[in-house]
């Protein structure tokens, strides 16, 4: 881990502010939780390019790719749902960065995520760095939110009359069954990684972990324990847990940033899929979310069943900056 790294983690870093206003698709993925677990995880040989101020912040991993040489990238450069540039002054960082020996010399690629196309930083970016570079771009990330404004009623009243049914039906038989549900907030590392291995013990259990495409599977299970974790520490982490007479059955896993909720895994046991389990972790953490004041629940790039709990879209785009040589 990169040596000054230790700042940009600690639970009200700058970067951790800045997270929530500089990065309005997925706050919570431009976290140090999420970017250090990533390069812990998927890419501890590249090295970590941090540089900050009293307002901005700037967090690329740096390697010789075997196509185009030298590239930066963000730390997360998997899904690309992180901004690695943050602040006022960021775009003051990344000239600064570029005139470092170092970055002169090897005039690498860019790549820069998180942007918004009628963004100030995306509009400063092509000023300033964009008469040095040819400038590409990958396909945008579609995310999907819902608004938690006036609580539950609220979240439901921006629900179709189906859904809403559909919803109150399944409470109802899951009642009838028996299910109840555990909020999980662990205080220590230990009682961290004991709910995660629950959760991955549920994961095992279900279609993912039948077909090896889950959290099971490495590097994920590493990656996602050490966000998990990380979370916990920092305060971030809500998980909850679905049970039907004592065994767990489901498990739904986000973090808060204070404002936002960002979803990240959720799974259900294969023998309960019939019942709605997914539904019902869904909607009973979106009450408890409700109870904290959290504003927004983050459900991650579109797939089509987030489309029916969820209303707003917002799209992130990343760009690929090609040195003049």
């Amino acid at each position: 881990m990169h040596p000054g790294s230790a700042v940009f983690e600690q639970p009200n870093s700058l970067l951790n502010q800045l997270a929530v206003h500089s990065a309005p698709a997925d706050p919570l993925c431009s976290r140090s939780e999420w970017l250090f677990s990533f390069h812990e995880a998927f890419t501890p040989q590249k090295q970590l390019i941090l540089r900050s101020n009293e307002t901005s912040v700037l967090a690329f991993s740096s390697w010789e790719h075997p196509v185009v040489g030298a590239l930066l990238e963000p730390l997360e450069a998997h899904w690309f749902f992180s901004a690695p540039l943050m602040g006022p002054d960021c775009v003051d960082l990344l000239e600064a960065l570029l005139q470092e020996p170092q970055q002169r010399a090897q005039k690498p690629f860019l790549a820069i995520s998180g942007l918004q196309v009628e963004g100030a930083l995306l509009k400063n970016l092509l000023r300033r760095i964009g008469p040095e570079h040819e400038v590409g771009s990958l396909e945008p990330i579609i995310f999907r939110s819902a608004s938690l404004e006036g609580g539950p009623d609220g979240f439901l009243s921006r629900r179709s009359g189906k859904f809403r049914k559909n919803l109150r039906q399944a409470d109802q038989r899951g009642r009838a069954l028996g299910i109840t549900f555990e909020r999980c907030l662990p205080r220590s590392d230990e009682e961290a990684q004991h709910a995660y291995n629950r959760m991955l013990a549920i994961e095992a259990q279900s279609w993912k972990g039948q077909e090896n495409c889950g959290i099971g599977e490495e590097p994920y299970s590493t990656f996602y324990g050490l966000v998990y974790r990380r979370m916990c520490r920092s305060g971030a982490a809500r998980a909850m847990f679905a049970q039907q007479d004592g065994r767990d059955i489901g498990f739904v896993m986000g973090g808060v940033d204070g404002v936002h909720y960002r979803g990240q895994q959720f799974s259900y046991v294969l023998d309960w899929a019939a019942h709605s389990v997914g539904n019902l972790l869904q909607w009973a953490q979106i009450q408890w979310l409700c109870e904290e004041g959290i504003a927004r629940y983050d459900m991650g790039s579109v797939l089509e069943y987030k489309l029916h709990w969820t209303e707003q879209e917002l799209r992130s785009h990343t760009l690929i900056w090609r040195p003049n040589r």
